[in-house]
């Protein structure tokens, strides 16, 4: 009996394997396609925009997460004439010429080349217009003005994006104006590729013009006549949407409710009756032809539900001026059916404790304008002085075009020691005032392009119970200017003059300083005025700063500044000022700018620099 040999039962085994491991490398290769890992794309013959709406529009060139295969590149690759086609018939170019190839990069594995040499061909022209407004809004200014402004003409390439300018701007102009029934019966580009034309039909029909009818509120906590003074629409405005939205942003900023809900069912409008007078008729013809038979008036509906009957508010902050600070309020929201509110703060720091409080009635124009009357409390430190503070006044609080106007009485009772040895003084001050302040900003909190500006003037006489004869007028500026994309220039100034008869009864209160986070930086927070036998600071008359900074965006929210200031708080007009220059950090936080700067006050031989933190808007 003859044993198998041991050896060629080894290279059975291996030949055996050999041909399992070549048949599965030879599945390998049928089944799996090859991949590539990039594909760069080339265009040639076309400028901007043409070539970035052809590149956007080039599956091909898309961009992927996973690796395309061969077979997807070049699925992809065929697909791309008809889409070059589709992004140049826009603009007008509906014959363009295109030469394409698709290479494997030398000498790059998985690496491809996709060329397109492109004639974008001749333009598509306008040969007939048919562009017009027809229907009783057919005059109106603002649709004539769109009307005006359209870049459609015949001649010209065919645009399709000049079409759906021309195409909303008329709608737009004719439905913010009253006109909702605006409709388009003609609305069509024709395009004729063989011989490069375009007809263009584009005619709009106004349709009857709407106007507000009578709007209802319903809430319950208001007397229905104060709460209808809120509203700007009047019975018989045109019919706006924009209105409506101011409307409810009106009625939020009262504070009086939480939920707002406008409902304008133009389907619900009525015909209201026609003013007759043909006297007013003759001399000033109605614009719409409609107005004879009486206005289609829209209902508008305000469901309002009421806030919280008060409010509550903690704050809390730190400022190298100040140090740590917190501040504790309550509001009362209903007091009465009138919408008067009654309100209390405390704040807290190391240079001052305040406590007031004020009792709100709105007047006239009652979402913007007030009369208060309000009590206080302080203790406060001004330069080296500490004053006591009791008070009470009335203010009235209007605005206009340009910010708020501000006209006051305040009765004060003061209490401070200027340390010149007279020991405890007290000043009774009653005096009336006037603020007027002025603020136009791109964004209120994080600016790029604005102006601020505010102006006091006050007084007192001791023929009105008054301690000391004096009057005082305060300006501060502020300007934001950008310089390019990333970098601003920031100009600031504060100007005050006080005219007395005896300035050493001025109580501290009334007395100009400078320096700190906000005014001369360098310098300690009103460490600038005119000092005591003891030296200390004590105010003065007179106040003059100005300051100029320059800051860049250097990455996303953050950035870097350098500054220069200088002020001066004096007796005379003569001023010594105080000059500081430094650099600091900025991040345009979502509670406003946040600045870090180290300032080198040039003319205090006693200090090399001083850090100074701040937080708040730049105006």
């Amino acid at each position: 009996m003859l044993k198998p040999c041991r050896t060629g039962r080894r290279l059975r085994h291996a030949s055996l394997w050999l041909g399992i491991a070549a048949g599965a490398g030879l599945g390998v290769v049928l089944i799996a396609p090859a991949f590539a890992d990039t594909v760069n794309v080339r265009i040639e013959g076309l400028d901007d925009p043409l070539r970035a709406n052809v590149r956007k529009s080039l599956s091909v060139a898309a961009a992927h997460e996973e690796p395309w295969s061969e077979r997807q590149i070049e699925r992809l690759y065929r697909l791309a004439p008809n889409e070059i086609r589709n992004a140049l018939a826009p603009y007008g170019y509906y014959n363009p010429e295109i030469d394409n190839t698709l290479t494997e990069a030398e000498g790059e594995t998985g690496a491809w080349q996709a060329a397109f040499d492109i004639e974008h061909g001749p333009p598509t022209k306008v040969t007939r217009l048919n562009l017009g407004v027809r229907g009783p809004g057919d005059e109106f200014p603002d649709v004539r003005e769109a009307l005006a402004n359209t870049r459609l003409a015949e001649g010209e390439r065919l645009i399709h994006a000049d079409y759906s300018a021309t195409k909303s701007a008329l709608y737009n102009a004719a439905y913010d104006a009253g006109y909702l029934d605006a409709r388009f019966p003609e609305a069509a580009i024709r395009v004729n590729p063989e011989d490069n034309t375009a007809e263009i039909d584009l005619v709009l029909y106004t349709g009857e013009r709407y106007y507000f009818g009578d709007v209802h509120i319903e809430q319950d906590i208001l007397d229905d006549d104060f709460a209808d003074r809120f509203v700007p629409i009047q019975p018989g405005d045109p019919f706006n949407a924009e209105r409506l939205i101011d409307t409810q942003l009106i009625l939020s900023d009262t504070d009086y409710f939480d939920k707002l809900e406008i409902q304008a069912d133009r389907n619900a409008a009525e015909r209201a009756a026609p003013v007759q007078n043909w006297f007013y008729d003759l001399l000033y013809p109605p614009q719409d032809p409609l107005m004879s038979i009486g206005q289609l008036r829209v209902p508008v509906n305000v469901e309002a539900s009421p806030s919280k009957p008060q409010s509550y508010t903690i704050s809390g902050g730190y400022g190298t001026d100040t140090g740590p600070r917190v501040g504790f309020g309550v509001r009362f929201r209903h007091l009465n059916r009138r919408g008067h509110q009654f309100r209390s703060d405390l704040r807290l720091s190391a240079v001052e404790q305040t406590l007031q409080a004020a009792y709100d009635i709105p007047i006239e124009d009652v979402a913007e304008d007030r009369l208060s009357f309000i009590a206080n409390v302080s203790n406060q430190e001004f330069g080296d002085i500490t004053s006591i503070n009791y008070g009470i006044g009335a203010v009235r609080d209007t605005g206009w075009s340009l910010g708020r106007k501000r006209a006051y009485i305040n009765l004060e009772r003061e209490s401070y020691d200027l340390g010149d040895g007279a020991g405890d003084r007290n000043a009774t001050l009653l005096y009336p005032g006037y603020t007027l302040t002025l603020q136009k900003a791109d964004d209120l909190l994080n600016t790029r392009k604005g102006v601020s500006a505010s102006l006091d003037v006050h007084g007192a006489s001791e023929a009105l119970l008054s301690s000391v004869d004096f009057v005082q007028a305060k300006f501060t500026g502020n300007a934001v200017l950008p310089l390019t994309s990333r970098s601003r220039l920031l100009l600031r100034t504060e100007l005050g003059a006080t005219e007395v008869d005896d300035f050493a009864r001025l109580p501290p209160s009334q007395r100009f300083f400078a320096g700190g986070d906000r005014n001369v930086r360098g310098y300690g927070y009103q460490q600038i005025s005119p000092e005591n036998g003891d030296g200390e600071n004590i105010g003065g008359r007179y106040l003059a700063v100005g300051s100029i900074e320059a800051d860049y965006r250097v990455y996303k929210d953050y950035g870097v500044a350098a500054f220069f200031d200088m002020g001066d708080a004096a007796n005379t007009t003569s001023f010594d000022f105080k000059r500081g220059v430094g650099i600091g950090f900025r991040w345009v936080s979502p509670v406003g700018m946040i600045r870090l700067d180290l300032a080198h006050p040039l003319d205090d031989e006693d200090s090399d620099f001083r850090i100074h933190f701040s937080l708040g808007p730049d105006l």
